[in-house]
């Protein structure tokens, strides 16, 4: 009799053991997405997002795994290694390579510039009003800055991509957005493409914020979306469609909301609030 407790008890261990699933993250030290250390340590956006997530689903165990931002998609296109990742864009190259959820996973404000007040002035581009890239970039012959193997959407890509002659500083280093923002403050790029939260974030903790200024764009749409991606295969669909179904739960809470407005400055966030009414 107790010899066969002990075989029950052992297919139990093995069954438990066969059954625990785990969902590999892949995270990034890009405040403010991933904030990696400080005072507003694990505050991050995105890293608060995977947290709701993981409070609703605590039988699954989640890893967070660091590496470099511009190597998210080789990793996730490596059909070896499962993993998942949040806030990406969907084009055509990636979908090919990457299963997305339906539901997005964040949203927020569609791609910026930021640039010098007094190269703002001297353009007399107005505080309000959005200003087209391609004008910036073809007829004013401004240098723009860009991170690596970064999407800003198909249409910013496109122009950043295909059109010819235009002056580009681009930079992979792990630190790429506050290194441009540092030399778009010494004035040796002229504009930076980002985002809201990011160019607030940024020149806010380097001590920048009287010194530069953002501009909305006429290409971008109003409000940009990300999605889960993860590993194309058998184990990365089931994840998908678990964190698919999740993601309509936590969408409705006030927590999410919350997190998605935590890093963009009063007077934007209402209207990034508008489009949250889920």
């Amino acid at each position: 009799m107790r010899f066969t407790w002990l075989i029950l008890l052992l297919c139990l261990c093995m069954s438990a053991t066969c059954d625990a699933r785990t969902i590999k993250w892949l995270t990034n030290d890009f405040a403010p997405y991933y904030i990696i250390s400080g005072p507003n340590k694990s505050q991050g956006r995105d890293e608060s997002i995977i947290s709701l997530l993981e409070q609703q689903l605590s039988h699954i165990t989640f890893e967070r795994v660091i590496i470099p931002s511009g190597k998210v998609i080789q990793e996730l296109a490596n059909q070896q290694s499962n993993a998942c990742a949040l806030s990406l864009y969907k084009n055509k190259y990636r979908e090919e390579r990457v299963y997305f959820t339906h539901q997005s996973s964040t949203a927020g404000l569609s791609p910026s510039i930021a640039m010098h007040t007094k190269l703002s002035s001297a353009l007399e581009i107005e505080d309000a009003k959005p200003v087209s890239l391609t004008n910036l970039l073809v007829n004013k012959k401004l240098t723009l800055g860009v991170s690596m193997n970064r999407s800003y959407g198909s249409e910013i890509d496109k122009i950043i991509n295909t059109t010819p002659g235009i002056n580009l500083v681009i930079r992979p280093t792990r630190d790429t957005l506050s290194t441009l923002t540092y030399m778009l403050n010494l004035k040796r790029i002229d504009i930076l493409l980002g985002y809201p939260s990011e160019h607030y974030y940024l020149a806010k903790t380097m001590g920048f914020t009287d010194n530069l200024t953002q501009r909305m764009l006429t290409e971008a749409p109003e409000i940009s979306y990300g999605y889960i991606g993860c590993t194309k295969n058998e184990q990365g669909a089931e994840d998908i469609a678990t964190l698919n179904q999740q993601l309509k739960l936590i969408k409705q809470t006030e927590d999410y909301k919350q997190v998605l407005t935590r890093w963009l400055p009063s007077h934007l966030k209402p209207k990034l609030e508008a489009h949250l009414q889920y």
